[in-house]
């Protein structure tokens, strides 16, 4: 039989393990940051070079970790709207059940960003270090997790990387319109965009009007976690949650707000508070989980989007 002393100590040692994997979360999370928020990425605007330097590296990393390509017959899927040579990127990580794994979870993040501002060619570099490399970076860390045999979840994941999303969610409503796999099989989006300003503040929660019942899932994930949860009223088209949620397919958007840095020259990796990074990362992952595992999946809320905000 354990005593006292030796059940103390398997707790500190199981609770310090764990806050040594949240701790590689985060560092894993922020070195996919500074890679794609160098300056050799020249800000990541959509169909230029540093956003095809960019689209390889998230496309070494699914194919390093088996994700099946879910594009126009590659990872990719390419698009000329507001800028030429655009290209989305897709993949699916198969579910384990046969009958579950039918249903998609979509998560995804846009990885592009501005490039260099209002001078298209030249000028100070925008790398846009929470815009959108931090919703990147999670979602491929994200893939590394889920993509692990002990990991893999009942229900199939599609991920997505948007370009073009600056320009006004080219990215997502093209693929809406032209999309890659069968979109009835999607039970849920999820989309990650700026998650690297945490800096004990609240995390917002947006579009969860679109979604039955998840506070209460939310606030049970967050136990351990302890970010404080905004979730906002308001539902505007204002990241690539939307064209699903347009489609009532329930989803939201997982952000840590805008700063004086956005769209800006200064939003750089060394304004990214790493521990909040983790944070957010380890709650998305419960809650894929969650997503992944659950008898039934959250139900679109028609609702949602005609509804007036109640008065106080």
């Amino acid at each position: 039989m354990l005593n006292r002393l030796t059940v103390s100590v398997l707790l500190v040692f199981i609770l310090l393990s764990n806050l040594q994997a949240q701790r590689k979360l985060g560092e894993a999370t922020f070195r996919h940051i500074e890679t794609i928020a160098a300056d050799t990425f020249e800000g990541r605007r959509a169909g230029s070079t540093g956003g095809y330097a960019a689209a390889n590296y998230i496309t070494k990393i699914l194919a390093d970790h088996d994700v099946k390509p879910a594009g126009d017959g590659s990872y990719f899927q390419l698009f000329t709207k507001v800028y030429p040579n655009c290209r989305n990127i897709f993949g699916i990580i198969s579910g384990s059940d046969p009958e579950l794994s039918k249903q998609l979870i979509a998560v995804g993040a846009h990885y592009d960003h501005v490039g260099f501002g209002k001078n298209r060619n030249s000028g100070p570099i925008h790398n846009g270090a929470d815009d959108n490399a931090s919703g990147t970076a999670t979602v491929l860390e994200l893939v590394k997790h889920f993509s692990k045999n002990k990991n893999r979840l009942k229900r199939s994941l599609l991920v997505c990387f948007w370009d073009s999303e600056e320009q006004g969610l080219i990215g997502s409503k093209h693929w809406m319109e032209n999309p890659t796999v069968d979109v009835s099989r999607i039970v849920f989006k999820v989309n990650i965009d700026m998650v690297g300003r945490l800096d004990g503040d609240t995390l917002e929660l947006q579009g969860h009007r679109s979604v039955h019942g998840l506070k209460p899932i939310m606030n049970q994930l967050n136990e351990g976690i302890n970010i404080k949860l905004d979730y906002v009223w308001t539902m505007v088209a204002n990241s690539d949650h939307w064209p699903f949620i347009n489609q009532k397919i329930p989803g939201f958007m997982f952000h840590t707000g805008l700063h004086k840095e956005y769209h800006k020259p200064e939003d750089d990796p060394e304004t990214i508070d790493i521990e909040g990074l983790e944070k957010v990362g380890l709650l998305a992952r419960r809650f894929i989980t969650h997503l992944g595992t659950a008898e039934s999946t959250p139900r679109f809320r028609e609702e949602s989007l005609t509804e007036k905000m109640p008065r106080p």
